[in-house]
């Protein structure tokens, strides 16, 4: 495919629009993970605070509770009902927009589900966790009852570990530690491997899109199309990153960068 083919496949999947008053900034920062939420919001995590800025990254609220153990994941997909998850104790805590919490925790136990380690939001309400006793997910409602179970993946799965899931409008993606995405529909029915040819370190959802990091490349992937599409970053390593609106958030140690996602003329 030549660069105007590409460039022309990148217009229409992504859809990118020039903006003219954006210019792109770097920050220094002491984090171990970036999050940025629908309304641009950044989150930056580090041990057990999560610290959340606009998009101009002026400090707006924080995060903590070293009680709750080890923050296993962060899912920022509902900007008004963030979840915060703590695998070792199997709870799960919903946070508002000021990052307070919402509810009590929410003890997955009660809800007959065990060593749950990946949880994500739903955009049908409640949220989902993969069930590694039955090699499924499951979406649970706020009462702590499973609404939806999907089918049993584990002839896909294999002995392969799944370390991160999100979920877009039509789809469910799963990470797996071999670095293959299991992509799902929305009713957590198998739909498609995905091959990432290569160690996946990230991955990202944005208009279902799925975006990850492969040996410190980005690619794009349009699942409705079945195709991958790479996204320049300038020579830099994308190990941590996330693209949210057109924009590519790169996450180093003590680096926090953002630019415009550049196209290729």
């Amino acid at each position: 495919m030549n660069k105007i083919i590409v460039t022309s496949v990148l217009f229409l999947l992504f859809g990118f629009a020039e903006a003219q008053d954006f210019v792109p900034w770097s920050k220094d920062v002491d984090a171990s993970a970036v999050e940025v939420d629908r309304l641009d919001n950044i989150y930056l995590v580090k041990n057990n605070v999560v610290a959340k800025y606009d998009a101009d990254m002026n400090f707006l609220c924080a995060y903590d509770n070293y009680p709750a153990g080890s923050m296993s994941s962060l899912d920022v997909s509902n900007p008004f009902k963030v979840i915060v998850f703590y695998s070792e104790f199997n709870k799960l805590i919903y946070l508002d927009s000021k990052l307070a919490e919402l509810l009590s925790p929410l003890m997955l136990d009660d809800a007959g589900l065990y060593n749950i380690k990946v949880v994500c939001s739903s955009v049908f309400g409640g949220f989902w966790v993969f069930d590694e006793q039955n090699s499924c997910v499951r979406r649970v409602n706020p009462n702590l009852e499973v609404s939806q179970q999907g089918t049993n993946i584990y002839d896909k799965l294999g002995d392969a570990e799944v370390v991160a899931m999100r979920e877009s409008t039509n789809y469910l993606f799963l990470l797996t530690d071999d670095s293959k995405v299991l992509i799902l529909d929305k009713f957590g029915n198998f739909f498609r491997a995905l091959e990432t040819d290569g160690e996946c370190t990230d991955f990202c959802i944005d208009n279902d899109i799925l975006y990850y990091s492969i040996n410190g490349e980005i690619i794009a992937y349009d699942v409705a199309d079945d195709k991958t599409v790479p996204i320049p970053t300038d020579g830099k390593k994308a190990d941590k990153f996330r693209i949210r609106h057109n924009l590519l958030y790169l996450l180093d140690d003590n680096k926090l960068e953002c630019s415009k996602i550049q196209l290729e003329k």
